[in-house]
C-alpha cells in the first residue's frame, strides 16, 4: 500500500495540474501571456497523518522506504473516503460510462478526443461533466467542458492537457474513480519516532510530494 496508505489517511491534499505559463508586463501595465507546451503532470502534495503508531505502520513505512524517490507507485481515489475526488458526475450509468471508447487515435499533442460507443439516451444527456476524469492508457485527464450526447455517433471531449503518447483506439482505460495515477515521490520525507508505552508515534519531517510518472 505505502503511498496509497499515506493518501488514504492524509490530513490534506494539494492538487496541481496547471499549465506552464509565462507572463510579461510592460511599463504601461499591459500583460502578455504565453503557454509552454508540457505534459502538465499531476502533482499531489499530501500531508501525512500525524501521530501514527509505529508498531502498526512499520510495514507501510518499509514499503515507502522500498520505493523511496526512485520507483513509481500507484495512487487511487476509489476508497470510500476519497471517491468524491474523481467520481463521475455525468448522467450515464456506470456500465454505460465504462463502455465508452476512444473512437480514433488523436493527433500528437491534441487536447480534444473523439469518444464513441455512446448509449441510446436523450441528446441532452450529459456524457461528461466539467472536472470528470477519464484515463487513456496510463494517464488520467480531466474533462474541461460539459459534453452532451447529441445525435452523432461520437462526441468531442476537450481535455485539460495534451494527450500524452499515442493511446490505442478502443475502450477507455477507466472513467471516474476507477482511474489510477502512476507517481514518483518527488519528496519522500524522513520521520522521527517519539517513544511512548510499547512503541512510538511517527512525526514526518515534511509533506509528501507525488509527481505523475510521465514516460
Amino acid at each position: 500500500m505505502s503511498f496509497q496508505t499515506i493518501l488514504d489517511i492524509s490530513q490534506y491534499i494539494q492538487v496541481n495540474t496547471r499549465k506552464t505559463v509565462g507572463q510579461q508586463y510592460s511599463r504601461s501595465g499591459q500583460v502578455r501571456t504565453a503557454e509552454y507546451l508540457t505534459a502538465q503532470p499531476w502533482i499531489f502534495t499530501v500531508k501525512p497523518h500525524a501521530y501514527l503508531y509505529y508498531p502498526q505502520v512499520r510495514s507501510v513505512i518499509q514499503a515507502i522506504d522500498n520505493l523511496d524517490r526512485l520507483t513509481a507507485g500507484t495512487l487511487s481515489f476509489a476508497s470510500s473516503t476519497l471517491s468524491w475526488f474523481a467520481s463521475y458526475q455525468g448522467a450515464l450509468t456506470a456500465a454505460q460510462a465504462a463502455a465508452l471508447t476512444l473512437a480514433s487515435v488523436p493527433a500528437a499533442n491534441a487536447t480534444t478526443i473523439s469518444v464513441g460507443n455512446l448509449p441510446a439516451v436523450a441528446n441532452t444527456t450529459v456524457v461528461f461533466a466539467p472536472g470528470d476524469v477519464l484515463q487513456l492508457g496510463s494517464y488520467p485527464y480531466k474533462v474541461a467542458t460539459q459534453v452532451t450526447r447529441g445525435a452523432a455517433a461520437t462526441v468531442s471531449v476537450t481535455l485539460h492537457r495534451p494527450v500524452i503518447g499515442t493511446p490505442s483506439a478502443g475502450t477507455l482505460t477507466a472513467v471516474g474513480s476507477a482511474c489510477t495515477w502512476s507517481v514518483v515521490a518527488e519528496v519522500c520525507p524522513t520521520y522521527t519516532l517519539h517513544p511512548m508505552t510499547d512503541g512510538a508515534w511517527v512525526e514526518w519531517a515534511s509533506d509528501f510530494v507525488f509527481r505523475e510518472n510521465v514516460q
